[in-house]
């Protein structure tokens, strides 16, 4: 073999370069770059399953909580914020009376996750609201107008869990501001018991 044709050989043997590394990488960090965010990014659907979820726990976890304390406990919705918080009867004498203030929230449990006026609560994630969206009836064939159907924006338990004034119950409906289809809702029965629904191809599925 000539010493031309060892050269030729060494260098068709030499292996990645540097450089070659370098450039490779850096094409790999473009394409992660804009492919990542992509793949991480929650779907509407998914961000309303979450939320509409935590509510139905965060519901539960009240009700627990006035059997627990044997005291009435109140969660207030605030629409236009897309804001809920509870307060839990604090009276020495157990009166039922709620001045909706921060003791109230703190004691009544629930994990707040944001303030609305000065009050602890819940904050709905971004681009989520109470609103029925597309939805034309309810998950048990009521009406969809108003997103929470009850007196003032607020739910009540007594000290047995059972939604207050008695017989009371209603849906609290949940949509995305990107997608007027993804709608959920949560069913209160006057037994305090919650369901989480969603609606699907013009009909509503657990």
């Amino acid at each position: 073999m000539t010493r031309t044709m060892r050269l030729a050989k060494l260098r068709n043997n030499r292996g990645v370069t540097l450089v070659e590394i370098i450039v490779v990488a850096l094409l790999l960090g473009v394409v992660a770059s804009v492919a990542l965010p992509r793949a991480m990014r929650t779907s509407p659907r998914q961000q309303l399953t979450r939320a509409t979820r935590q509510l139905a726990r965060d519901l539960e976890l009240v009700r627990t909580q006035a059997v627990s304390a044997k005291r009435q406990v109140r969660v207030h919705f605030d629409v236009a914020g897309g804001f809920y918080t509870a307060f839990i009867d604090i009276s020495t004498n157990r009166s039922g009376t709620i001045n909706e203030d921060e003791d109230e929230v703190r004691q009544s449990r629930l994990v707040t996750r944001g303030k609305s006026g000065g009050l602890p609560g819940v904050l709905l994630p971004t681009h989520v609201k109470f609103a029925s969206g597309s939805a034309s009836t309810g998950p048990l064939g009521g009406p969809s107008g108003d997103p929470v159907p009850f007196t003032n924006d607020r739910v009540e338990f007594n000290s047995r869990g059972m939604v207050f004034p008695l017989g009371t119950q209603g849906t609290v409906f949940l949509t995305h501001e990107e997608d007027a289809t993804a709608v959920t809702a949560v069913t209160i029965s006057g037994a305090g018991a919650f369901e989480v629904w969603h609606y699907r191809n013009g009909s509503w599925e657990r």
